[in-house]
C-alpha cells in the first residue's frame, strides 16, 4: 500500500505550501486505502509490494498486522490455505475476499530469521514442510 504517482510526471513545487499540499494528498490517499481494508476488520493484511510508513501507522492504530513483499507464489499458497482472495485494488474488496479459515497466525524466530506460520487452518489445501539441519548438504541428502 503505497501512493502511486502518475508515471513519468514531474511535479514542480514553488514553495513549502505546495510541498505540504502534495504530502497531504498522499497521506489522504494512503489513509483511504487503509480504511478500505480496515472496514472488514482483518487481523492480518499481506501485500506483494511495499507498505509505506503511513500505511503501517494506520494499520497499527487499528490493531492490524501487515506483512509486505510476500512472493507471489507464497501469497497464492496463503490465499488457498486461508480461503482469501487476492485483490489488486483496495476499493474493490468484498467481504467474501477476506480469508477466515486460518485459526492462528504466529511469527517465530528460528535461528537468525523470523518465520510466519498460518496454523490450525480449516481444510487446508496447502502445506509447507520445514526442515532444519546442520548444513544444506545434509538436508539435500534427505
Amino acid at each position: 500500500l503505497e501512493y502511486k504517482k502518475p508515471g513519468n510526471v514531474t511535479i514542480k513545487l514553488k514553495n513549502a505550501e505546495d510541498f505540504e499540499k502534495v504530502m497531504q494528498e498522499e497521506e489522504e490517499a494512503v489513509k483511504k486505502m487503509v480504511m478500505d481494508i480496515v472496514k472488514f476488520k482483518p487481523d492480518l493484511v499481506i501485500t506483494e509490494k511495499g507498505l509505506s510508513d503511513e500505511a503501517q501507522h494506520w494499520f497499527v492504530q487499528y490493531g492490524v498486522t501487515a506483512l509486505r513483499r510476500l512472493q507471489k507464489s507464497a501469497n497464492n499458497r496463503v490465499a488457498r490455505a486461508t480461503g482469501a482472495t487476492i485483490v489488486s485494488r483496495t476499493d474493490q474488496i468484498k467481504e467474501s475476499d477476506v480469508g477466515t479459515k486460518c485459526g492462528l497466525f504466529e511469527i517465530q524466530k528460528i535461528g537468525d530469521e523470523y518465520w510466519s506460520f498460518f496454523v490450525e487452518c480449516k481444510n487446508p489445501t496447502a502445506v509447507t514442510i520445514f526442515l532444519r539441519g546442520a548444513s544444506k548438504d545434509i538436508l539435500s541428502e534427505m
